[in-house]
């Protein structure tokens, strides 16, 4: 006879606390980083931080973060590399519990070896498009 109802005598003492979207704001400009950033612009630097990070490659991130290209580098402009963008840019960023979906893919191939794809990211602060732009080939 399997068990049917798990009572383990464990009691949940405590309350789980959403925590505020509220980080550092970053600039990419060569301008000094000051000041703090909430909301939709919050969450635009975080996808923008999640695509830019190769995941397992940085002891300093979970091995939830980051995205998983590079073992696609080579592969040709084919439909089979579109899907293949697509899935690792839907992992990384569904990791992240603000957001909920991301959706409305379209992709340009913008040189031999590059692809720029465009998406709509959904979160909890609300939506945004925003562009990534994929190179086949590793730069040196």
């Amino acid at each position: 006879m399997l068990p049917t109802e798990y009572n383990d005598g464990l009691v949940q003492d405590f309350t789980i606390i959403e925590q505020p979207t509220r980080t550092y704001r970053l600039r990419f400009d060569s301008l000094p980083s000051t000041g703090m950033v909430t909301g939709l612009e919050a969450m635009r630097q975080a996808v923008f931080l999640a695509l830019q990070t190769e995941r397992f490659r940085y002891a300093i991130y979970s091995w939830n973060y980051g995205v998983e290209l590079e073992r696609l580098f080579g592969e040709g402009m084919t439909a089979y590399l579109q899907a293949q963008v697509r899935r690792a840019i839907e992992e990384a960023l569904l990791a992240d519990d603000r957001i909920t979906q991301v959706d409305g893919f379209a992709f340009e191939r913008t040189g031999r070896e590059s692809l720029t794809v465009t998406f709509t990211v959904h979160t909890t602060q609300g939506d945004f498009s925003t562009s990534f732009d994929y190179e086949s080939e590793v730069v040196t």
